[in-house]
């Protein structure tokens, strides 16, 4: 509810601050996203799960079939102001309604969404609906923030009333105004959730803002990339 309710009053703000164009031909996703993004082929169908302003759009080749869906109203109207030809609906990922409908995808991507999630058991509950909305030859591209970087010290500092209920939870504040929470993540966090979610582990690194591969103190993102087994 803390993040839903952060990104529903800053929505408007949130998507401006997300405006730089990070990958090639003017998309605003990052390079090690864009990269992959860049898989996608005409026809094929992709799923953007926690969709946000819908940045993920200004990546896609032509032809390429979009669906996203995200728990902010707010930033669902950004998304659709942003990217009026492409369908966006609400729906809260750890509820069973918001997966009810769906096709099957070749490609799901769930850019920065699953660290906000408290509980492993909810995690692992997300990984498992993607899995199970995957095609044979699909693939699932998940990131999330790399919460072990020296520039997150101070918030693991700021949030150790958090800590005495669980050592992975910190608070990222967003604009000095808000907080985020967030769930500390690594690579063996991660081997583990996809395992017992069913899903193959094709790739597994951390990556620098250029999308290079980095290490636990450097990356900002760790990407993980799998597919049904």
């Amino acid at each position: 509810m803390q993040v839903q309710q952060m990104y529903d009053e800053a929505g408007v703000y949130f998507s401006k601050t997300r405006s730089k164009k990070y990958g090639t031909r003017g998309t605003q996703n990052w390079p090690v996203t864009q990269r992959y993004l860049d898989h996608l082929k005409k026809g094929q169908r992709v799923l953007d799960v926690g969709c946000g302003n819908g940045k993920l759009v200004s990546g896609l080749k032509k032809g390429v079939e979009y669906l996203g869906f995200d728990f902010s109203k707010t930033l669902l109207k950004e998304a659709q102001n942003n990217f009026p030809n492409f369908e966006f609906r609400y729906g809260n990922i750890v509820e069973p309604k918001a997966w009810k409908g769906l096709k099957k995808y070749d490609a799901i991507f769930c850019v920065a969404v699953i660290h906000h999630l408290p509980e492993k058991t909810q995690q692992q509950y997300v990984l498992k609906k993607m899995g199970s909305l995957l095609k044979r030859n699909g693939f699932l591209y998940l990131s999330v923030w790399n919460l072990w970087q020296k520039r997150f010290l101070q918030n693991h500092l700021d949030s150790l009333s958090l800590k005495k209920k669980n050592l992975r939870w910190v608070n990222v504040p967003f604009d000095n105004k808000w907080q985020r929470f967030c769930f500390q993540m690594d690579i063996p966090y991660i081997v583990e959730l996809m395992d017992k979610a069913g899903l193959e582990l094709e790739a597994i690194f951390y990556a620098d803002k250029e999308g290079k591969n980095s290490d636990i103190l450097k990356g900002q993102n760790l990407v993980a990339i799998a597919r049904v087994k």
